[in-house]
């Protein structure tokens, strides 16, 4: 009998990401710094699909409300918001700030300007950040205090190759975590049996009052 269907969705963020530690442990200790109202570092969490970078992210951040219970993080999707206006509007909509911004009317410096009149700690996860046409919202956000960025793509130079070399020298000193595939991903399509185990039990058990 299912008893939370919720944790047998795609987006549910579970408490914990198995076979991750290295991850979790190094992208905890790069946003540290914003439990105690700090920016922490940019950090740069790069692998193949599908090994867990975006639920990693996830997870580390869910973690740190629980610690910072007036902490806002955003996700955004730079494969659906990839423009330079769709990207902070979503930055925006994270601080409930877009009721009187017009997409036609409202000039797009001013959509930074009100980002940056927000000083607390902001965590913004941007996910397929290599997506983004206009690489420049990432300096503006590097610039932007209180804002502590999660940058997740799945190669380097996806992200690096196109940037100025301003941008680049700044975004090169982020904290480097690289989520590896294991020899079974890279050899077969299927989850070995141990593996396949420890990431479905757990949300099996969670969702199911019997086994």
């Amino acid at each position: 009998m299912i008893r939370d269907a919720r944790v047998l969705q795609p987006e549910f963020v579970p408490r914990d990401v198995v076979h991750r530690n290295h991850e979790v442990t190094t992208l905890s200790a790069a946003l540290d710094p914003v439990t105690d109202d700090r920016e922490g570092e940019t950090t740069f969490l790069y692998g193949p699909s599908g090994v867990g970078k975006t639920c990693i992210a996830n997870v580390v951040t869910e973690r740190l409300k629980a610690t910072v219970p007036d902490l806002t993080v955003q996700y955004v999707n730079c494969w659906e918001d990839y423009t330079r206006f769709k990207t902070l509007y979503r930055l925006l909509e994270g601080l409930d700030q877009t009721f009187d911004i017009h997409r036609q009317s409202t000039p797009r410096d001013e959509l930074v300007e009100r980002l940056r009149e927000h000083t607390d700690a902001y965590v913004v996860i941007l996910d397929e950040v290599d997506q983004l046409d206009d690489k420049r919202v990432l300096y503006e956000l590097h610039r932007t205090s209180g804002v502590t960025m999660v940058l997740i793509a799945n190669r380097v130079e996806e992200l690096f190759d196109p940037l100025d070399d301003r941008l680049a020298s700044r975004l090169r000193t982020a904290v480097q975590i690289h989520s590896r595939a294991t020899p079974w991903m890279n050899s077969s399509p299927s989850w070995p049996t141990a593996s396949c185990g420890d990431c479905v039990t757990g949300r099996s058990r969670m969702g199911n009052s019997n086994g």
